[in-house]
């Protein structure tokens, strides 16, 4: 299923549509044009028509060179010191480092509540073929590290509860490997999955990546960020290590529910019984994970599965569907073309897991390493 990503999806394929989020189905290939390729080709060519005869006087030039001198190539060339530091395209003249980035952290932020079984089946069943791609595109041919997190939306605690008796204890951020949550799985050794063969890091994935028991209220922003802040400079530090100020940030949202993130979670409120609360404008959100990537927004990806900016998709009513997602367009679209957009409605997230690595490639390439 393709759809769009509200108005900016319009223009995809457009001339403008770098202002736009990608969305499932409309990534093109990502190209390049040389500088000075087309002028090159071109060259010696005389748009006056006379070219032939410059190239037969040309020749005769050469031929008149061959008389004096054993091999005609070295008349040809200069040496020069000067240029030769300067011809390295891998050189930076400025000495500032090189584009590009070295190191990738994928942290996945994944709905558990009751109606998400399905699409959770559904990723780490396309988790697989993504990690090939990753493995052969950023591993072996750009010597790229990775690195994966899971962490729930259930950002719970037990004064914001219905009562304070329906929901209990939520994950808070935390990378999930509670041996709880794990069923004696193929848990990975640490907190989070590092690099490994392919058959490893899949099924650790699909350990830690398939959860329920979540809370309704799902705050996916909240957990991100709670997950990457709160759980790293608090006393008990759960997370502490996983994010390298020299990695890209890729955030990787699964949710049937749009954000219901609350910043400052209020006590349980009778007149607001189903909510913690007010949800923070998702520019905070957006804020705080440029700060903590040195405020430079090519350091930081989005990608989003979830229901339409404006509609439903799927069967609601019987779990299987999505109802509505603007905060989290909003939030994508203050990402512009470092984000992509899936539906979270899919029959097979093979193929949109594959354009969103397109996009995070394309950002990898551009990224800006800490000075």
């Amino acid at each position: 299923m393709t759809l769009s990503c509200g108005d900016g999806g319009a223009d995809a394929d457009s001339d403008s549509g770098a202002s736009s989020v990608t969305t499932a189905g409309t990534s093109q290939p990502i190209t390049s044009t040389t500088a000075g390729s087309e002028s090159g080709s071109d060259a010696g060519t005389d748009p006056s028509g006379t070219g032939s005869s410059d190239s037969s006087t040309a020749t005769d030039a050469t031929e008149s060179t061959t008389e004096s001198t054993s091999d005609p190539s070295t008349t040809e060339v200069i040496y020069d010191v000067g240029n030769e530091t300067t011809t390295d395209a891998t050189t930076d003249p400025t000495g500032d480092p090189e584009m590009g980035c070295k190191k990738v952290d994928l942290l996945f932020v994944i709905d558990d509540s009751g109606s998400m079984t399905d699409e959770q089946n559904k990723l780490t069943a396309a988790f697989p073929s993504l990690m090939e791609t990753i493995d052969q595109e950023l591993v072996q041919e750009k010597n790229i590290d990775y690195r994966v997190g899971v962490i729930s939306t259930d950002m719970a605690t037990q004064d914001m509860c219905i009562f304070m008796l329906i929901c209990g204890q939520g994950h808070l951020g935390r990378l999930q490997h509670h041996a709880d949550r794990l069923n004696g799985c193929a848990e990975p050794p640490g907190k989070w999955i590092e690099q490994g063969p392919i058959d490893e890091v899949s099924a650790q994935f699909q350990c830690i990546a398939s959860m329920d028991g979540g809370e309704f209220n799902e705050m996916p922003l909240e957990a991100a960020r709670a997950g990457l802040v709160d759980r790293v400079i608090d006393n008990e530090a759960y997370n502490s290590g996983f994010l390298r100020d020299d990695a890209l940030l890729v955030l990787v949202i699964f949710t049937d529910e749009d954000d219901q993130s609350v910043w400052e979670v209020q006590p349980w409120d009778p007149f607001n019984p189903f909510g913690p609360g007010q949800p923070t404008p998702v520019i905070q959100y957006w804020q705080k994970f440029v700060d903590l990537k040195g405020g430079e927004p090519d350091r930081f990806v989005t990608v989003v599965f979830s229901g339409p900016k404006n509609t439903s998709c799927g069967d609601v009513m019987n779990d299987n569907g999505a109802v509505q997602a603007p905060r989290l367009h909003q939030f994508l679209e203050l990402n512009l073309t470092n984000a992509y957009w899936g539906s979270i409605c899919e029959d097979d997230f093979t193929t949109p897991l594959h354009e969103a690595l397109d996009v995070i490639e394309s950002i990898c390439e551009v990224f800006p390493p800490p000075v």
